[in-house]
Parts: structure tokens; C-alpha cells; sequence
């Protein structure tokens, strides 16, 4: 007779929750974004995103720094507003943006806030369980995490926009949920570690979507937390 194993239930269960953990102190860093402040209803806009400005960030210091990509926050001095866990609602101002990465650093006044931890994303594999939080449609769907894996590193997309053409390359692509207003936020391991930030998705497919390794930007954020001053390589 087959001896039944006893056990696997309850790692699953475990596993859950200690995800479940991971997933609820990391949302504690992640912030909503929008260019204007008076939010609105914005479920009820078809491409609330794009008329409301509506994004994600994750804060990085305690002392108020965040990241989030450019097409959420602006160009270099503009203005935006944060968004805290806890509801309060900040002006924060671009210091630092770089338009063909897709990223920008913000600042608002304020202390003692929670910040992620940072992954190596040069070590990632493909087949890995990932997690995305972010702020879809509007604020009304704030912090929802959607799952998936690692579909594929180092891609490279087209990008087409007012008459415009550039490319986006090193990207890492998941299958884990990414809409318009998740732009900005983080790509996470089941460690809690940003490996990535959302960035987009490809709208005639489902599932495939696409994250600019934190790698690309961790030396510039530990240079300008330190200095306050940035040197483009």
C-alpha cells in the first residue's frame, strides 16, 4: 500500500501567508500618482488614465524619494501629487528624469516613511513567480496585486508615438497583470525585492506585459539620495 504524504497542504498554506505578508509590507511603500489633484471618478473614464494622470510609484528612502516612471510623473521640475498608504496627499516635485528610460525620481516633504527593498535583476530567470501592485483604472482599485512569472528577460519593444519612434530595450516580460495605472509600480519576488517597474503592456495581447529592471536604476537613486546631484553617464 501507497503510504499517503502528509505535509503538502500545509507548506502551501504557509507559503501563502508568508506571500500574503511579503505583498501587504510592501504595499505600504507603494503610493499612487496623478498630475491632477482633484481625482474624480475616474472608474466611470474609459482612459481615466491618460485624462487624470493616473500612475504608481514606490517609495525608496524614508525621507521621501520615489520612483516611478516619466510618462506618469513629467518632465524634470514639473509637479504631481502622492498619494500615502494612509490616505495623505502630498505635492511632490520631479528632480530627475530620463524620457527614453521611462523613469524619474520625485521628491516630497516628508519623513519616516516605509521604503522597498531592492533585488538584483541581472539574477532573475525566466519561469519565476513574480508580483505586480500598482493602481489600475484609477484609485478607486489602489494597491492591487495581480501574480504571474517571468516570461522572458532582455526584450526590446517599438514604441510609436507622435510621430515619434524609440525603443525600449532590457526589458523583462511577465504575464502578471499590468494596466494603464500601474505604470510606475514595482515588479516584486516572493522575497519582497523590487526586480522591476512596471512600465507597459502590449494592448492587442493578453499577458504580456513589460518591466524596466531596477538595475538600470539603482546607482543613479543611491547617487542622488547621497549627493542630491546627478552626472548623465
Amino acid at each position: 500500500m501507497q503510504q499517503k504524504q502528509f505535509g503538502t497542504v500545509e507548506e502551501e498554506i504557509k507559503e501563502s501567508k508568508n506571500i500574503a505578508d511579503v505583498l501587504e509590507e510592501t504595499s505600504k511603500a507603494v503610493v499612487g500618482i496623478s498630475k491632477l489633484q482633484e481625482k474624480g471618478n475616474s472608474i466611470f473614464l474609459q482612459d481615466g488614465g491618460t485624462k487624470l494622470g493616473l500612475g504608481t510609484g514606490i517609495i525608496v528612502s524614508e525621507n521621501g524619494y520615489i520612483v516611478t516612471n516619466e510618462h506618469v510623473s513629467g518632465s524634470k521640475y514639473s509637479n504631481c501629487y502622492v498619494t500615502l498608504e494612509n490616505g495623505k496627499e502630498y505635492l511632490a516635485n520631479v528632480v530627475w528624469e530620463d524620457q527614453d528610460l521611462d523613469l524619474s525620481i520625485i521628491k516630497i516633504n516628508a519623513n519616516n516613511l516605509p521604503y522597498v527593498i531592492f533585488g538584483d535583476s541581472d539574477k532573475i530567470r525566466i519561469g519565476e513567480k513574480v508580483y505586480a501592485i500598482g493602481n489600475p483604472i484609477g484609485f478607486e482599485f489602489r494597491r492591487t496585486v495581480t501574480g504571474g512569472i517571468i516570461s522572458a528577460v532582455d526584450r526590446t519593444i517599438k514604441i510609436e508615438e507622435n510621430d515619434k519612434v524609440s525603443y525600449m530595450e532590457d526589458l523583462i516580460q511577465t504575464d502578471a497583470t499590468i494596466n494603464p495605472g500601474n505604470s510606475g509600480g514595482p515588479l516584486i519576488n516572493p522575497q519582497g525585492e523590487v526586480i522591476g517597474i512596471n512600465s507597459v503592456k502590449i494592448e492587442s495581447a493578453e499577458a504580456i506585459g513589460f518591466a524596466i529592471p531596477i538595475n538600470i536604476i539603482k546607482p543613479i537613486i543611491s547617487s542622488y539620495t547621497k549627493s542630491r546631484q546627478l552626472r548623465r553617464g
